[in-house]
């Protein structure tokens, strides 16, 4: 007898070696994973059955441990390929496939007991997607508890649930799995918005950062279906019930991809963070972006509010810009301090990197300058100056000059300062604190360089 056996993973043919494997093991392999099988191809990726087992302490464990194994091998080697869903994914006659996502414990592998016998298995693990919406099975054993201990690993075929149809497989419905205990008799499908589901899809997705694109390949392939659906139900056995209604369409997807490029701004302005996609999403207006992180997965984040606009303004764009596109594209909110509502709101978008300020200049106090004074009233003059000028500074500019005098900073550190005595958010003094700085360089009073 052979000592490979070829399955099929993702469309990935893994080999697994089963050399040196005691036989009991070996046919429990075979019989697992017999419903995998491939032919006529070469191997990609070779798993040994025999490593596995050295370290198990039962068949059952043997047989676990390898399902996980292979399906890390597989997801591993197709990640950027396709968008790989923790999903159970069923298969009509005709190739349309319903991909039903969930986190573990929402009832996948239950899903596909219920449905399977009448739908064909495509995995109970993870639905791979490529770009054109085509299919990728992963008919791996399904891990059933049977007492207690590891849970039996069992071939589709084995639970009576039916083979794949001989036509190309197709992604139709996107459907969020929602087990409630106190749901209906009958479950209710309901339509989702993509910004509204877009945090549980980026969860259940294996290697997203991989995916070139992955906001506007997700979005495309979801509009192509339908839009998204949310399945709220109580046993598994009525899914059949709604078969139809999982197909029916979902909630409209209406997207554009979003500005995407990290602007570069000026000192004190404001552009874009780095991201590695985006999708803007009407209805109420969203924008979906996808940041660098670390791993494979990177971090999404839904912009709503104001955020978009925001978004979308900040090329190389100041407070004074950002507040001109927020009532340009709202209004003016009545009864409220509309800048104040904008500082906030980047200072929001800053923290979490979605927006970034340009580089910072630090001032101090130029040399051969002397001055006296307190915050209510200053006066500096330049001795470096042949005809040495006076300024009178009185006010808001006595209480800038008195914050940089105590060892200079940035515009935003001087700001702190001066806003830490009046009581009103550092943001929003902010352009006045650039502004007045520039007019002391002008005068010589003040001199820059590069934060460090």
């Amino acid at each position: 007898m052979a000592t490979t056996l070829l399955i099929e993973a993702l469309g990935a043919i893994v080999a697994l070696d089963l050399e040196g494997v005691d036989e009991s093991v070996t046919d429990a392999v075979r019989s697992a994973w017999r419903d995998a099988v491939a032919h006529g191809r070469e191997p990609e990726l070779v798993v040994s059955v025999a490593e596995i087992a050295a370290h198990a302490a039962s068949t059952e464990q043997v047989l676990s441990d390898l399902s996980q194994r292979v399906t890390l091998e597989a997801i591993t080697a197709r990640k950027g390929e396709l968008w790989m869903l923790h999903a159970t994914g069923l298969a009509l006659p005709d190739g349309r496939v319903i991909v039903l996502v969930g986190p573990s414990g929402r009832g996948k592998t239950t899903a596909a007991r219920a449905l399977g016998a009448h739908l064909g298995y495509v995995s109970d693990e993870t639905v791979g997607i490529d770009r054109d919406g085509r299919v990728h099975p992963y008919r791996k054993p399904l891990s059933v508890i049977e007492g207690a201990g590891f849970k039996a690993q069992l071939a589709p075929s084995e639970l009576g649930l039916a083979p794949l149809p001989a036509v190309p497989l197709q992604v139709a419905a996107v459907v969020l799995l929602d087990r409630q205990a106190d749901a209906a008799d009958v479950p209710v499908v309901e339509p989702v918005d993509l910004g509204d589901a877009v945090d549980e899809l980026v969860t259940q997705t294996s290697f997203l950062a991989s995916m070139a694109s992955p906001l506007q390949w997700l979005a495309a392939l979801l509009e192509r279906t339908g839009g998204m659906r949310r399945v709220v139900y109580r046993e598994a056995a009525a899914l059949h019930d709604v078969v139809d209604d999982l197909l029916a369409p979902g909630a409209s997807t209406t997207w554009a991809p979003a500005a995407r490029e990290a602007t570069v701004a000026s000192a004190g302005a404001y552009s874009r963070g780095e991201v590695q996609d985006a999708v803007a999403l009407a209805h109420p207006d969203r924008v979906v972006v996808l940041q660098p992180g670390d791993g494979a997965m990177g971090m999404v984040r839904v912009l709503g509010g104001i955020a978009p606009a925001l978004w979308d303004a900040a090329d190389d764009a100041r407070i004074d810009d950002l507040v001109d596109a927020a009532v340009a594209h709202f209004g003016a909110p009545e009864g409220q301090d509309v800048r104040a509502l904008v500082a906030q709101a980047v200072a929001e978008l800053v923290e979490v990197g979605a927006l970034r300020r340009g580089e910072e200049r630090v001032w101090q106090v130029a040399p051969d300058v002397a001055w006296h004074g307190d915050h209510a009233r200053v006066v500096v003059l330049d001795l470096a100056q042949d005809d040495v000028d006076v300024h009178a500074l009185e006010g808001s500019a006595a209480v800038i000059w008195m914050a940089l005098a105590e060892g200079g900073g940035t515009v935003d550190e001087i700001s702190a300062r001066v806003a830490e005595d009046a009581g009103v958010p550092a943001l929003l003094l902010r352009d006045e604190v650039a502004r007045f700085h520039e007019v002391l360089s002008a005068a010589g009073l003040v001199r820059y360089g590069s934060c460090t």
